[in-house]
């Protein structure tokens, strides 16, 4: 078996794994990066930071999941500077949802959904994505994300449609002015991570109905925006990756279930899955 590097990439983090015939060799985390949004020299130099994380160990072939890699092009350059970086012959590139999709479903058919910093689904045919109702991104789309959702607690605070209380504790909790926040929404290089930065302050007030109400909308919003764009979707399994999904696993079954639909799995992240299904790849 050849040594495989796996890397789960986005916007957030990078997880990557070096899986052998020995098992796993090494697991390590690094700097989110979003091959579309990224300049060359950010992408070089965070790949450059992975490569010194393996020590001098062996990889003979890379299999790269990330976000912003829909676009031939952008694959296409990626996985030539994954093989300069890793010196490998061959680094195979597809998009995070394609990564997703094996990882829920191995070689069956479903619906595939990431619900993390941004957001996305696809009908998996357990090969390849099928069909796919873009995302649009943070600005267009995005539904149910942590931008969006993030998005939309910034908007319930400064337009006044919060509880008082619970807007005073998420001014006291970021000390941040309107002014400070619209600097960073519109000025700063990452302002979908921004958002979802402020995800926390959600789940920590579940408690109140009006928040709990806030996020139930927005992950049914991506239930009747996304999930139920798919012909046959009330007859197909429904599975989640991604750390919204994990967060509000109670809410997002509400959720589904309330459009008509049973979500089947949810996991924080999709690196066990794409581990198991990369090594009956190889060993079938």
């Amino acid at each position: 078996m050849k040594n495989l590097l796996i890397a789960d990439a986005g916007s957030s983090k990078v997880k990557w794994s070096l899986l052998s015939d020995q098992g796993i060799e090494s697991t390590f985390v690094t700097d989110g990066l979003n091959a579309l949004l990224a300049e060359q020299e950010e992408v070089g130099r965070k790949l450059s930071d992975a490569a010194s994380r393996l020590s001098g160990k062996k990889v003979d072939l890379i299999y790269w999941y990330g976000s912003g890699c829909a676009i031939p092009r952008v694959c296409k350059k990626m996985s030539a500077t994954l093989s300069q970086v890793f010196d490998v012959r061959e680094a195979n590139v597809s998009s995070d949802l394609l990564g997703a999709a094996r990882a829920l479903f191995g070689s069956h058919r479903g619906i595939a959904c990431i619900l993390g910093t941004g957001s996305n689904s696809c009908l998996y045919d357990g090969e390849q994505i099928e069909r796919n109702v873009p995302s649009l991104g943070y600005i267009l789309g995005d539904e149910g994300g942590g931008a969006a959702l993030g998005k939309r607690l910034v908007a319930e605070a400064f337009k006044g449609m919060l509880p008082a209380n619970v807007r005073e504790r998420f001014l006291d909790t970021y000390q941040l002015t309107l002014t400070e926040i619209l600097d960073k929404v519109y000025r700063s290089p990452a302002p979908n991570k921004f958002l979802a930065s402020l995800v926390p302050f959600l789940k920590d007030n579940l408690w109140n109905p009006y928040v709990y109400s806030v996020v139930l909308e927005e992950l049914t919003a991506f239930i009747r925006k996304n999930v139920a764009m798919y012909d046959g979707a009330h007859f197909l399994p429904i599975s989640f990756v991604g750390s919204i999904a994990a967060s509000f696993e109670k809410i997002l079954r509400e959720a589904a279930s309330s459009q008509g639909y049973t979500v089947s799995q949810i996991m924080a992240d999709p690196m066990d899955g794409l581990l198991k299904f990369h090594a009956d790849e190889t060993l079938s």
